[in-house]
């Protein structure tokens, strides 16, 4: 039994669903003006220490809502279903999408490019992403994601281009020449033959001429989608199959049936950290454990009356997440009736994190008094 009884569900959903919003203006060379652009941090971003790097999703089209709200409620729920991983989101929005995306040939240099793989690129470092970046855009856009690609394919782990038309021969043509661009971090989303008219033909010719590009690239074809809603219907399945890997990293970590008992003995402490270090992997970018993944593992094992492995599972979500005051409360729970001195600093530390780090919501209060009870109950 739980020494303090505040409802988990309650607080997950509030941490799942939450967002921050950072408005980021800088002078852009490349524009030769300022520019905004838009930044949307996970809720547990508060939470974490430096050593944890978020991957970064590119929206480009922020002027635009009817592709951009979609857009950040697949990538909230995505990330809530445990099918990616939590994201800064950084929404571009452009100021005249025709004249900022289209393209002349190969050569030419853009802008809009330049700002987002020099200026933008560096302007985001204060938020300590990692090295895995995503790109999304529609039909300018998208083609010119693709260009951008083409320009420095090394820079982008993925590309998702919704319905892209403008110079599209020229774009599948100039891929196919350059043998060591790795073409499957390449999507392209397209709509019906009946809705997506123009696009679409142009999408039906490449593909019987260039069948070898095509098969090396991801595809989706929304059979029943118009050009603006190909979007709508193509990112979350887009998004997951650039993830395929994520959700299941740490399913052989303390694995449970489903009466949730361990299926087999776990080796030592240390060799189950091991196991959690090999696996927290994002494509070849390391990626720690999330908060979910940290209660998930711990709880496996604290339900199987591992107490200890829970500790140290607990013990490193505090490394990479020194601001969650959940953490500080379940080691107290573990360390209580072993380490007097240990529960206390950490049932203090919980207390401190919840009065001074999070913010307002439904049963904070009940669960600060929930503690001071329990202090006074241990004569703290």
């Amino acid at each position: 039994m739980k020494k303090i009884s505040f409802l988990f569900l309650v607080i997950i959903s509030t941490l799942a669903y939450s967002q921050e919003i950072d408005t980021l203006s800088f002078y852009s060379k490349a524009f030769k003006e300022e520019r905004t652009v838009y930044i949307y941090k996970p809720e547990f971003y508060k939470y974490k220490s430096d050593t944890v790097k978020l991957p970064v999703i590119y929206l480009l089209d922020g002027q635009n809502k009817w592709f951009v709200d979609p857009a950040i409620s697949d990538i909230q729920f995505l990330r809530f279903t445990k099918e990616i991983p939590s994201a800064i989101v950084v929404v571009i929005p452009l100021k005249n999408r025709i004249k900022e995306c289209a393209l002349a040939d190969l050569e030419t240099k853009l802008p809009l490019d330049e700002f987002i793989t020099k200026e933008l690129d560096e302007a985001l470092k204060k938020y300590n992403p990692n090295d895995f970046k995503i790109s999304i855009g529609h039909s300018f856009s998208a083609s010119f994601l693709l260009y951008s690609f083409y320009k420095h394919p090394d820079y982008y782990t993925a590309v998702i281009a919704n319905s892209p038309f403008d110079h599209m021969k020229m774009l599948v043509d100039g891929f196919e020449q350059v043998k060591t661009i790795d073409k499957s971090k390449i999507s392209i989303a397209i709509g019906s033959v009946e809705k997506d008219g123009a696009h679409r033909k142009k999408y039906d010719q490449l593909k019987n001429q260039y069948p070898s590009f095509f098969s090396s690239i991801n595809t989706f074809e929304a059979n029943y989608s118009t050009h603006n809603s190909v979007p709508i219907a193509a990112n979350p399945t887009l998004l997951t199959k650039v993830f395929a890997d994520f959700r299941n990293r740490y399913s052989e970590i303390a694995k449970v049936d489903m009466a949730y008992k361990l299926v087999a003995n776990p080796g030592s402490i240390a060799e189950e950290l091991n196991k959690i270090a090999l696996a927290s992997k994002v494509g070849n970018y390391n990626y720690p454990p999330e908060i979910s993944d940290i209660n998930g593992i711990a709880s496996r094992y604290w339900n199987n009356k591992l107490n200890d492995y829970a500790t140290k599972v607990y013990e490193l979500g505090v490394k990479y997440y020194p601001n969650y005051y959940e953490f500080y409360v379940s080691l107290y729970e573990l360390t209580h009736d072993k380490d007097s001195a240990s529960a206390k600093n950490h049932l203090n530390k919980a207390l401190f994190l919840l009065e001074t780090v999070e913010g307002n919501w439904a049963g904070k209060r009940e669960l600060i008094e929930e503690i001071k009870v329990e202090k006074t109950k241990n004569g703290w």
